[in-house]
């Protein structure tokens, strides 16, 4: 005979059940819980409370890429992965993040892209311990394509080198590098874009050489700058 004290048991534990799971589903897309962020915030964990805004550390893009113009200033940015991205997460652990976006000076037609874009996603984490998962993370996603645009890359940075580096696949138009990688508390990602109108592989080929070019050499006086604000 069911009696009143088995139907509690027996919802006990299909409640048990289901918190398990959304536990399980909760840690597949986030990275933390709310309340281990809010002490990672705050001292002595926090190790990035003194750092500039993430809006002033994107702005660091104008003296790297001196010669492009400013198209979209620093403003907020959510980290996430989302469709088309292969991995479906946020991220915990994030202070402040920002995106800002540069292009070729001058005025074009309507509808005509400029030859050149760069845009620089900037992360300030509580913790660098969040900056190395999310660049782990970022490699990993980069690997397989762009978490943004989904168009197949190859990674081209050599194991010894401290950033990825990875082009856009010619078949996909080519002329797209991106940097990504982190130092200290700071995650960044360098996306340079050359546009043309060509179809030849061997014009591609070039194009895909001078955006990563431009990519690194960017990235690299980027970091250099950020590094002089990190240590000051």
């Amino acid at each position: 005979m069911i009696r009143g004290i088995h139907v509690l048991g027996l919802a006990a534990i299909a409640l048990s059940a289901v918190t398990v799971r959304a536990t399980e589903f909760y840690a597949t897309r986030y990275q933390s819980l709310p309340v281990q962020d809010w002490l990672e915030s705050r001292p002595p964990l926090a190790e990035a409370a003194t750092l500039p805004a993430s809006d002033d550390l994107a702005r660091g893009l104008l003296r790297a890429l001196p010669w492009l113009t400013l198209r979209d200033d620093a403003h907020p940015e959510l980290p996430a992965f989302s469709p088309p991205a292969i991995h479906q997460r946020t991220m915990g652990g994030v202070r402040d993040a920002s995106r800002i976006e540069l292009d070729s000076p001058g005025v074009f037609e309507s509808g005509q892209a400029p030859p050149v874009r760069a845009r620089l996603d900037v992360i300030v984490f509580n913790r660098t311990l969040r900056a190395m998962a999310w660049s782990e993370l970022m490699a990993r996603e980069m690997d397989i394509r762009d978490p943004e645009s989904g168009g197949a890359q190859a990674v081209v940075a050599g194991p010894d080198e401290p950033d990825g580096v990875w082009l856009l696949a010619p078949r996909e138009g080519g002329g797209v590098a991106t940097v990504a990688g982190h130092r200290g508390p700071v995650g960044f990602m360098l996306q340079v874009i050359l546009r043309s109108e060509t179809t030849d592989p061997a014009e591609l080929a070039d194009l895909s050489a001078r955006a990563e070019t431009i990519a690194r050499q960017g990235a690299a006086s980027w970091s250099a700058w950020l590094t002089r604000q990190l240590s000051g």
